[in-house]
């Protein structure tokens, strides 16, 4: 049985607010929003943090959005990748557009609806086979 790491880089994280019915499946392979405007380069309001930092195969891990000081956001879009590969599959749950991407299915999470949110927690269960470290963004 494998246990791989899980890393996370919070700056990476895809906040949307011009595709309110989630983001489309273009941004599946550059990760950015295409909302026509220029990325934020001060620091994020916002965070990525998991339930466990190592998991087996096939094993569940929760992924939390997070605004940290009560600002909202409307949109997200978040994959778990080794390299530029998309891995694994998130789960369905409210307020949650699940995305295919590459040949993945479910590989990708994203807003259902342009509402204002402070949190959102979605599933990820990792694939069968996995020895790599896993980076959510």
């Amino acid at each position: 049985m494998r246990v791989f790491t899980v890393a996370l880089f919070s700056g990476l994280v895809v906040l949307a607010a011009g595709y309110g019915g989630g983001a489309p499946e273009g941004a599946c392979g550059d990760m950015v929003p295409q909302h026509h405007t220029p990325p934020q380069t001060s620091e994020s309001p916002y965070t990525i943090s998991v339930n466990k930092n190592s998991v087996r195969p096939k094993e569940k891990v929760y992924v939390t959005l997070s605004s940290k000081q009560g600002d909202t956001f409307k949109g997200f879009f978040i994959q778990a990748r080794v390299g530029d590969t998309a891995v694994g599959k998130f789960d369905a749950a409210a307020g949650v557009k699940l995305v295919n991407c590459g040949n993945g299915v479910a590989s990708a999470a994203t807003h259902e609806n342009s509402k204002e949110k402070t949190k959102v927690t979605v599933a990820w269960e990792a694939p069968p086979e996995l020895s790599e470290t896993v980076i959510f963004t």
